[in-house]
């Protein structure tokens, strides 16, 4: 019989309250049964699950070591390690030494290079004052070179005047010798009939004869010999002497004036004998000696504005005294 199939004799007997008891907890009973059948089935499987053989990496016991072999090698891996230490520290000791001595180092060689760099700023600066100063010396030089060619220029032009001079007065020299031969010829001849002349009684002088009257016409001088000499140095007047069929110019040089062999002017004002300087006619006397203060004729050239102030003077008139002022004007009188 299954225990959990009641007996028909008892279901008979029994009352309606009594089997609904029984039906409840016939119901308990089974539920209880089939949770206690879950958890044997859960258990059944984990065991299952289990490894049936035991595990190949159990734990075992070791067998103690010869520890005073062990602490012997510890003691010299100590040793060497002390030793490693200390070499270690006296590397760290002498590497901090050569950092100390690179710090100094370099902060020596940062005073150096600030001390370069000022050096060279300074040395910039006089580069500079010094390019400024050869500048100004080159433009001096350059100036001084064209004032020494005009120098040059000016010797050159003194030297050929000097040396046409000499020829000019080596020709006149000659010259000179010539007449002074002619006129010792004439002097002789002329002694001759004054020596006759003297044994036979003089005659009576002849009568003086009536001075000419003046002839009209215009007559040309400076203000005063300073101011020819003023107008001569400044170049705005020329001023010639003529005799023959040759001409001179008075030059100023250093030593003072001095008369050149040049063309005959086309056009030309001629100056009364008695206004011309006595230190320009006493020059062509010593430069000149042919010629008499008598038989030179002197006349100056004269700039375009005097030229024109003298023609428009002398228009519808028909003579006077035209005088040159210092400054050029021409006054007629």
């Amino acid at each position: 019989m299954h225990p959990l199939v009641s007996s028909p004799i008892f279901l008979f007997h029994r009352s309606p309250a009594l089997w609904n008891d029984v039906e409840m907890l016939q119901t308990d009973v089974m539920r209880f049964f089939a949770i206690l059948c879950l958890c044997l089935m859960a258990i059944f499987a984990l065991v299952k699950a289990l490894p049936m053989s035991p595990p190949a990496d159990r734990p075992t016991i070791a067998e103690p070591t010869d520890l005073n072999a062990e602490a012997a090698s510890l003691q010299k891996e100590i040793a060497v390690l002390k030793e490693k230490l200390t070499k270690t520290q006296s590397q760290l000791v002498a590497a901090t030494a050569a950092v100390e001595k690179s710090t100094a180092q370099a902060a020596d060689a940062a005073e150096i290079e600030e001390a370069v760099i000022a050096r060279l700023s300074t040395a910039r600066k006089e580069l500079v004052l010094v390019s400024q100063s050869l500048k100004e010396a080159r433009n001096e030089i350059k100036e001084r070179e064209t004032m020494l060619a005009k120098i040059v220029k000016d010797i050159h032009d003194k030297r050929r005047i000097r040396s046409e001079l000499k020829t000019q007065i080596e020709d006149e020299t000659r010259n000179l010798k010539k007449i002074q031969a002619t006129l010792d010829q004439l002097a002789e001849k002329l002694d001759r009939p004054l020596q006759q002349k003297q044994q036979i009684p003089s005659k009576p002088p002849p009568p003086p004869v009536p001075p000419q009257p003046a002839r009209k016409g215009f007559t040309l001088r400076f203000a005063s010999d300073t101011a020819l000499n003023t107008l001569v140095s400044r170049g705005k007047v020329n001023f010639f002497a003529l005799a023959g069929k040759k001409a001179w110019q008075l030059k100023q040089a250093d030593g003072g004036p001095v008369y050149v062999s040049v063309k005959t002017p086309s056009k030309i004002y001629e100056m009364e004998t008695s206004t011309v300087p006595e230190d320009y006619a006493a020059v062509f006397r010593r430069q000149v000696a042919a010629f008499g203060r008598g038989t030179v004729t002197w006349g100056v050239t004269l700039p375009e504005l005097t030229a024109i102030s003298i023609n428009r003077l002398i228009k519808d008139r028909k003579g006077g005294d035209l005088i040159i002022m210092p400054d050029g004007e021409v006054i007629l009188n």
